[in-house]
């Protein structure tokens, strides 16, 4: 808990306030920043060009390969991996194709210079693929989202001395500071036998999802231990299912080396930077391995705390005025990677189109629109875009269909930035209910770099200033909104012990709105 005093100092030898000065080396956030990039690419279609091309469903992830603050801005550098489902020519047969295109963005951030500290994450909010000409177009809608630290040390008044009548309010304040990182790219390989009742006859591409479950270490080393959460996309020999889609989970564990000296608490996070998957025929007919490699970016930091009493307001009762300059600082006090998952549902009316018979797969992209808070819960909404891929009576080929409906998913967790959220779907399940009816269950995963922050702001100067004559009598005054008996007492030159002996009516720090306040000078 805070601890806040205030004192007051007589020094009849005394005729000026000594400041005293220090560098206090402390994580302060400086803001965030966002903005969407629309990410286009290009690439050439395999086949004759007079052969029609139906796009069936694309899927997008977005990669940060740099995020490099300059001055007034962070440089973001990326890649945006596209995967497209197809057919061409022969309506029946369904085709993929993973084409990447690179983006490069400049976020404005107040403050921003180089060699500051800044995260970026990535949210896919929208992806449309078209082809024409034998060439297939692509585009991305991206959110992207920065934050920008510094740990520069801060040179802030810490407090004064030797002063006529001298009244401090000083606040016992935590701080933390970045005492080791360490970052590394991890390829993670795993195989699986593939049920012989899907009658797999070739593997597509994957998605993936990463989170960290522990971390572990010490002054030189931290051991992250977490799930890759893989979704493989299948053609199948299967009279009514063309396509499926298997689900699997890689524990990773891996040792990153840190630099820095050691702290009181380690943290970790993992994002999926790449996946390639690939199953072949076993030995034994019906048998198919399944072979993934998943590259991973780690990231473990060892923080340090600190308890600090600093100087947070000062006036004198006699001689001349202080005058503190603040600055408004969000001091970091803790820093964590958070991560929680919620199940939802919804049913999608398909009015017009061909009657369903098998739902193949779906894809869904959330696109945030507000959170609000209730019960210690936080509460996302917003619209989910669908793209169904299904099966029906009336013809072979498979069927596209795509809408977008709204979401609300309440998560059992509390943030303190929730801007800071992204949400990304997993373990999509399509289920027919009626011809024109299908019911769609989802995971909606919750991820965050959340930080909680301390506001004070702090005195990073002191200038002295002849105070005016002031009249004697007997003033009344009435409290303003929010006033602290410190600010009054303060505005008119007086002990808060003074004040209270001419008013006793006055309890604690806290005033009401509107309270009368008697001071009499003579």
């Amino acid at each position: 808990m805070d601890k806040r005093q205030e004192t007051r100092t007589t020094d009849p030898c005394a005729k000026e306030a000594d400041i005293l000065w220090e560098d206090i080396a402390m994580c302060r956030y400086l803001g965030s920043g966002s903005r969407q990039a629309v990410v286009e690419g290009e690439v050439a279609l395999p086949g004759g060009l007079r052969e029609e091309t139906v796009i069936l469903s694309a899927q997008a992830m977005a990669v940060a390969e740099k995020s490099l603050p300059q001055t007034g801005r962070t440089d973001v550098d990326g890649k945006v991996i596209f995967h497209v489902l197809y057919t061409q020519g022969d309506p029946t047969r369904i085709n993929t194709l993973e084409a990447a295109a690179d983006f490069s963005q400049a976020i404005e951030l107040t403050g921003a210079r180089p060699g500051m500290s800044a995260p970026v994450s990535l949210t896919v909010e929208h992806v449309e693929a078209s082809a024409a000409g034998g060439r297939l177009k692509l585009m991305a809608i991206l959110k992207v989202y920065v934050q920008l630290f510094t740990e520069e040390p801060m040179h802030i008044v810490s407090g004064l001395r030797a002063a006529d009548g001298l009244m401090q309010k000083t606040e016992t304040l935590k701080t933390s500071r970045t005492s080791a990182l360490g970052q590394q790219d991890v390829l993670i390989r795993d195989e699986c036998e593939l049920s012989e009742g899907l009658q797999i006859t070739d593997t597509l591409y994957a998605t993936a999802t990463a989170s960290v479950q522990e971390v572990m270490g010490g002054e030189e080393r931290a051991a992250v231990s977490g799930t890759i959460e893989l979704e493989v996309y299948h053609l199948s020999a299967l009279p009514s299912r063309p396509l499926v889609v298997t689900r699997h989970s890689i524990p990773f564990e891996e040792t990153l080396l840190l630099s820095g000296e050691g702290g009181d608490l380690l943290t970790a996070d993992a994002v999926i930077k790449d996946v390639a998957v690939l199953s072949q025929e076993g030995q034994e007919e019906g048998q198919r391995t399944l072979r993934a490699e998943v590259l991973i970016g780690l990231t473990a930091r060892m923080t340090r705390s600190r308890d600090i009493c600093l100087l947070l307001d000062a006036y004198t009762t006699g001689g001349d005025m202080l005058l503190p300059t603040v600055q408004p600082t969000s001091r970091v006090l803790a820093q964590r990677s958070l991560h929680t998952a919620e199940s939802g549902k919804m049913t999608l009316l398909l009015d017009g189109q061909p009657a369903v018979r098998t739902p193949l797969t779906a894809t869904l992209r959330p696109i945030l629109t507000d959170v609000t808070r209730s019960g210690g819960k936080l509460i996302a909404e917003g619209m989910m875009e669908v793209s169904l891929l299904y099966m029906t009576d009336d013809t072979p080929a498979p069927q596209a269909y795509r809408t977008e409906e709204p979401f609300r998913v309440s998560f059992a967790c509390d943030l303190c930035l929730d801007e800071a959220l992204t949400l990304q779907v997993t373990g999509v399940e399509a289920v027919s209910i009626t011809s024109d009816r299908v019911e769609i269950k989802y995971i909606l995963h919750l991820n965050c770099r959340d930080i909680a922050l301390g506001q004070e702001p702090l005195i990073c100067d002191i200038v002295r200033q002849p105070a005016p004559q002031e009249e004697n009598g007997i003033l009344i005054y009435f409290s303003q909104p929010g006033e602290r008996l410190w600010d009054i007492a303060k505005r008119y030159r007086v002990s808060c012990d003074s004040l209270r002996r001419m008013n006793p009516v006055l309890e604690g720090a806290e005033t009401t709105n509107g309270e009368r306040v008697i001071l009499w000078r003579k």
